[in-house]
C-alpha cells in the first residue's frame, strides 16, 4: 500500500528519507482518569493533555518539546500546543507554572488553557506512549489530508519521564506486526483511497492510544474504576 500512495501523496520531509519518524508522548490525567473513562463512555467533549518529543533524541532538561492539548468535540479533532524546554512544559502540566519565555498570543493561550486545566483537574502524569510513524502528505490536489502509519505502539504507567533511558522496559499494547492506520482530511476521504482502502481489506476501529497503552499495562480493571 505504501508504493501506492507515493502515486498520490507525499512523504513527510519531517522524517527520515522515507518519511518515518518516532513519537515518544507522556499523558497527563487525574488521579481517578477521568480521560480515559471520558473516551470509554464516549463523551462528545473531550480533552487530553501530553508533553511530545520528536526523534530518538536524547532528553534533557533543554530539549524542546510540546505542550499539547488534543481535544475532540463531536467528530472535530483539534490539537493545540507550544513549544517550551522539556522543564518548562513538565512544570507547567505537572505544577501549573508558568513558562519564563516568550511566547506569542496563541501560544499564551494554550499555555492558560493547560494551566486552568492542572488547576481545575490536578493532572498528573498518568502513563508514557511511544510509537515509530511513517506519513504521508496531500499534494495540491488533496491539501488536506494526510495519512499515518504508526507501528511498535509500547508504553509504560511507571518511570513517567521522557529522559528515562528504559525504554525496554515499555509493553506492546498493539502486536508488533500491525500498524495503525489514521486519515485525517478537512472535508472528505478523496475517491480513489476509498477505493484503496476497501481492496486491502482494512477494518475500522477506534483507537485511543492513551487508553490502549494503559489498559495493556493492567493499570485498569474491565469495567471498573480502581485505585493505586
Amino acid at each position: 500500500m505504501f508504493d501506492a500512495l507515493d502515486e498520490y501523496m507525499i512523504r513527510d520531509n519531517q522524517g527520515d528519507d522515507y518519511g518515518r519518524y518516532s513519537i515518544t508522548s507522556l499523558y497527563y490525567d487525574t488521579i481517578d482518569y477521568k480521560a480515559y473513562w471520558d473516551k470509554i463512555e464516549g463523551h462528545r467533549f473531550r480533552r487530553k493533555v501530553r508533553v511530545r518529543v520528536y526523534g530518538d533524541q536524547t532528553v534533557d532538561s533543554e530539549t524542546r518539546v510540546f505542550a499539547e492539548i488534543k481535544q475532540r468535540l463531536n467528530k472535530t479533532l483539534q490539537k493545540k500546543r507550544v513549544l517550551l524546554p522539556y522543564r518548562a512544559a513538565v512544570a507547567l502540566c505537572s505544577q501549573g507554572q508558568m513558562p519564563e519565555v516568550e511566547l506569542s498570543e496563541a501560544e499564551r493561550a494554550v499555555v492558560d488553557e493547560i494551566r486552568y486545566l492542572y488547576y481545575t483537574l490536578q493532572l498528573r502524569p498518568a502513563c508514557i506512549v511511544s510509537y515509530h510513524r511513517l506519513a504521508f502528505e496531500g499534494n495540491a490536489y488533496d491539501p488536506g489530508l494526510r495519512v499515518t502509519f504508526d507501528s511498535n505502539l509500547t508504553g509504560r504507567t511507571h518511570d513517567l519521564t521522557l529522559r528515562s533511558q528504559g525504554h525496554g522496559e515499555n509493553r506492546f499494547f498493539v502486536s508488533p506486526d500491525l500498524y495503525i492506520m489514521e486519515v485525517k482530511v478537512n472535508y472528505r476521504v478523496p475517491y480513489w483511497l476509498t477505493e484503496m482502502i476497501n481492496q486491502t481489506g482494512c477494518s475500522l476501529r477506534r483507537v485511543s492510544k492513551y487508553c490502549a497503552a494503559l489498559e495493556q499495562c493492567k493499570i485498569l480493571l474491565q469495567g471498573q474504576k480502581f485505585t493505586l
